[in-house]
Formats: C-alpha cells, structure tokens, sequence
C-alpha cells in the first residue's frame, strides 16, 4: 500500500479564518501544491498526476517536511517519463532493478526534490464528461486549495446542543472562478430561463456525478471542494450540495444550503411548479429543495417520502446574506469558533 501524504479537509478550512497577508505565489508553491493533491487521490482521482504531466507514472511517496518526492514507472518508459516530469534529469536519483532490461514489466523508482518536478502552470487539466468538460489551471486549482476562490467565513458553528458542525457554505466557489463559469456555459443555455438553467445543473449534479457511500458512512464529514468532487466524479450529499452551489453561483441564481438531521441539500428561488412540492420559506423567500442525490431529480419535487419534511430544516445558510449559519427555529445566526487547529 502506497504511504501518501495528505492533508485533512479540515486544516484546509483553518485558512477561512485567518487574516494574514496575502503572498504572491511562487513556482515552488504550485510545485508543493500539485504534489500534494496528486498524493490525495481520494480528493484528485487516480489519474491526476497523468492529466498534469503526461507522464505514465505513479506517485509513491510524497514528504512533505523534507520535500522529497518518489515516482515509479516501467523500466522501459524511464526516459520518456523522466522528461516529462524532472526539470534537471540528472538530479533525479533513480533506483535502477538488477535485471533491468530482462523483463519489460520490470518497475524502477526514482525520487528528487519537489522543486525539480516539472509543472506547466498554464496546462488545463481535463476532466471529461458527457456534453462537458471540466477545465482547469493549476492556479485555478491552488486558488481553491488556499481558499481564495471560495466564498469566506467561519468554517466551524457550535449548535445550541453544543456539537460541532461544519459550515458547507464556506467551501462553496466564489462567483466568477474561471474553471466554473467555464462549465457552466457548457451545461447551460443562455437563450433559456434562470429556472431552466438551474435545472440543467442539477441534472448534470445527480446524473453524472455518482453517490459515494464510501463517503456517507466514513463516520465522520468529508467535506470535497467543488473541483475536487469533479476530478473524483463522486461525492456523498455534503459535496454534491457545495459543487450545485458553487455552479448556481456561476449562474446568479439566488439559492440557499439546508441542513437536516444527517443530510444536506440546497433550496433554490424561483418560478417552480412542481407536482408534490418540498419548499421552505426563509427571509420571505420561497426555496424549493434541490435533492442533488436523486438521478433526475426537478427542483422543488418531494423525493423524500415520509422520510423528512421540508420544513424539517434544522440550519440554513442564504450566503448572500453573508457566512451565517441560521437556526431555522429560533432564526438566530450560530456562533463560529474562533480558532480550531494551529498550522505549522
């Protein structure tokens, strides 16, 4: 089994909070950034490392505190991969087998330094899917992971139960992140209605982005970033709800995050008339329930049964209003934490 390194969502969030100053990123940074995602391929995708280098190669080992990165790939692309992905080929140190040229199969390791790994910083990194493709920089990519594309806020509230919770709002792209607005015009059509619009991205939500229940019953929150439920194709209620948003955002469509008791979906505004409604009014806005885990789901339509009602609403979020997350009851704004975890 592979010994990646990754960092948890959570120290990911840790940045919603603080007020440094923001640093011009260098290239090392994105070199630093694009290990680190191609070691989480449970948030990348097995396939990341190829979409940013080309090169046919696995990452075996990425340490962070001494930057040392190690690759491995056949004996037999060597040459080719090492092109691609060490800027100084002689600075790599390579593991060579004893029978090297006996067996094709035959796997070589190699390891360098982070700053040697060769990244090109304009590539698009592609994601394909039926009618669209998602696009996407590095910068793009980094700018998600430093929080900067994402709308800001609290990332941790404390219910009047005293339990914990995440707010699903702060990792939702802000209006405008170029890789996002960039699907939506795919998945959109501009000749046609807000409530049109909306619904085609819902649509590409629950049809083309599968159920993770690997995810639903972790024992714990996996909170995804909008790209990566994309890279991943997959994602349990908390990330297909962050990645509708965020597209909603891209389409100016007024919207909100509901919180019930174990699930999480999204309300949208608008002109619905859906046969078996599931709506909730907040702030004398009529939001119909978007249930982003039903294929095929229409805005505003009951999927629920007797499972739960709409205005079972335990929290919601109106991001528009701000980072607040609301007690549907008592309609009073949650306290956040302050400080959860000190970075290195």
């Amino acid at each position: 089994m592979k010994n990646l390194f990754y960092i948890p969502i959570f120290l990911l969030f840790a940045s919603c909070n603080n007020k440094n100053k923001e640093k011009l990123l260098t290239y090392e940074d994105y070199q630093l950034h694009a290990a680190n995602m191609i070691a989480q391929p449970g948030f990348s995708g097995d396939s990341m490392l190829y979409k940013m280098t080309g090169a046919d190669a696995e990452l075996e080992r990425f340490y962070v505190d001494t930057k040392k990165v190690i690759f491995s790939c056949l004996y037999t692309k060597l040459d080719d991969v090492l092109s691609k992905l060490a800027i100084y080929k002689d600075s790599v140190k390579v593991n060579r087998p004893v029978e090297e040229e006996s067996d094709p199969d035959t796997k070589v390791s190699f390891e360098m330094n982070v700053n040697n790994f060769k990244i090109d910083t304009s590539k698009l990194i592609e994601t394909k899917y039926n009618g669209a493709t998602y696009k996407i920089t590095i910068p793009q990519m980094v700018g998600f992971i430093t929080m900067k594309s994402n709308l800001q806020g609290g990332a941790f509230a404390v219910t009047p139960s005293g339990q914990t919770m995440i707010s699903h709002g702060v990792a939702v792209a802000v209006k405008g992140e170029p890789s996002l607005s960039d699907l939506v015009k795919q998945l959109t059509d501009k000749t046609k209605s807000t409530e049109a619009n909306a619904q085609k991205l819902l649509d590409f939500v629950t049809n083309e982005i599968e159920y993770s229940d690997a995810e639903a019953n972790s024992g714990g929150e996996t909170i995804k970033r909008p790209d990566e439920v994309l890279f991943t194709r997959n994602s349990d209620c908390s990330g297909k709800t962050i990645l509708y948003a965020s597209l909603l955002q891209q389409l100016n469509c007024k919207w909100c995050i509901l919180y019930y008791d174990r699930h999480v979906c999204i309300g949208v505004a608008g002109n619905y008339t859906p046969t078996n409604a599931a709506k909730v009014i907040l702030d004398s806005t009529t939001y119909y329930v978007a249930e982003i885990t039903a294929p095929g789901a229409l805005i505003g339509e009951n999927y629920w049964q007797e499972k739960r009602k709409a205005n079972d609403v335990e929290f919601y979020q109106i991001p528009e209003n701000g980072s607040a997350v609301i007690d549907y009851k008592t309609k009073k704004p949650l306290e956040f934490l302050k400080k959860i975890i000190h970075e290195e």
